[in-house]
């Protein structure tokens, strides 16, 4: 069973971690491994995202983020992109305890 992370509201003064997040997450599952001259290197695969792509999903609400990801992978991206992305440079408002950047659904896959 495959599952589709949907990004259904961005709170307001987070729309700059929430587009980070985006550009910066990972998805697990997704790790592509190669090996040189005896050394295994993982990369681990991202949403493939630009800019431009974050910025318009942020802005497109509802939209799905990642489709066709498991279960594991769907709870990972919930919970890093509700966290947002704070990079060290960015003055961006942090979230309060027990509260997120935005509102992050799982749905099963049609």
């Amino acid at each position: 069973m495959t599952y589709d992370v949907i990004l259904e509201s961005v709170s307001a003064g987070f729309h700059g971690p929430v587009v980070a997040a985006l550009l910066t997450v990972r998805i697990p599952s997704r790790t592509k491994w190669t090996e040189v001259a005896g050394f295994r290197n993982a990369t681990t695969v991202g949403l493939g995202l630009d800019p431009a792509r974050a910025e318009r999903l942020a802005t497109s609400i509802p939209i799905a983020v990642a489709t066709g990801v498991t279960a594991e992978d769907a709870e990972h991206l919930k919970d890093y992109i509700e966290a947002g992305h704070y990079p060290e440079k960015q003055e961006w408002s942090r979230p309060l305890p027990g509260q997120a950047c935005c509102v992050v659904s799982i749905r099963t896959s049609a």
